[in-house]
């Protein structure tokens, strides 16, 4: 690891030389938009035991399938993640995912391209909807107004993370949205 300027960030950050830098936040939604009109990609992710890697397939309505191998580097709270991609062919992907993991399936909409967007859970996870941003730097990302159906901000929230999603039943995901309604 080396200490540099990183792209798009006020501080300096020590991390692995080719990582992308990611200022991203999470919400749960008050409504949900009417999402009937919005092109949609599904997203398989499999989140390999005893790692910190996920393998994710993308599949688009009218582009090709995109594989990738993600590693996240947590940041600290006041420091961004730090993201590395891998992109692999269909038969990498295939030898991948023969390694055990936890899966999760979500449809992903675009409202704002390359800013924000709406993750409609599949399967176990069945009911969680979340919105996600994801801008150019924390002052961007601070100084973003969210629309009026954005609801509780999730982002430091470790239940909402992919890996941990990946992890519970549907009945640990009722429990903790019925947790955040009561305010507990």
């Amino acid at each position: 690891m080396c200490l540099r300027r990183a792209p798009h960030c006020e501080m300096e950050y020590s991390g692995p030389k080719y990582a992308r830098l990611e200022f991203e936040r999470r919400f749960l939604l008050r409504d949900i938009p009417d999402l009937s009109e919005i092109g949609f990609r599904t997203i398989d992710d499999l989140y390999l035991d005893g790692t910190r890697l996920r393998l994710r397939k993308i599949t688009c309505q009218h582009r090709d399938t995109q594989y990738k191998l993600c590693k996240k580097y947590a940041g600290d709270g006041s420091r961004p993640l730090a993201l590395v991609n891998i992109y692999l062919t269909s038969q990498e992907y295939a030898v991948l995912c023969a390694l055990t993991g936890k899966a999760v399936r979500k449809r992903r909409y675009d409202i704002i391209p390359s800013t924000l967007c709406i993750d409609v859970f599949e399967d176990h996870l069945a009911g969680l909807v979340l919105g996600e941003l994801e801008l150019e730097s924390a002052i961007a990302l601070d100084a973003f107004t969210p629309p009026p159906w954005i609801g509780r901000d999730v982002s430091h929230d470790p239940f909402f993370a992919g890996g941990n999603l990946a992890s519970i039943d549907a009945d640990q995901l009722v429990a903790k949205l019925l947790s955040l309604q009561s305010g507990a």
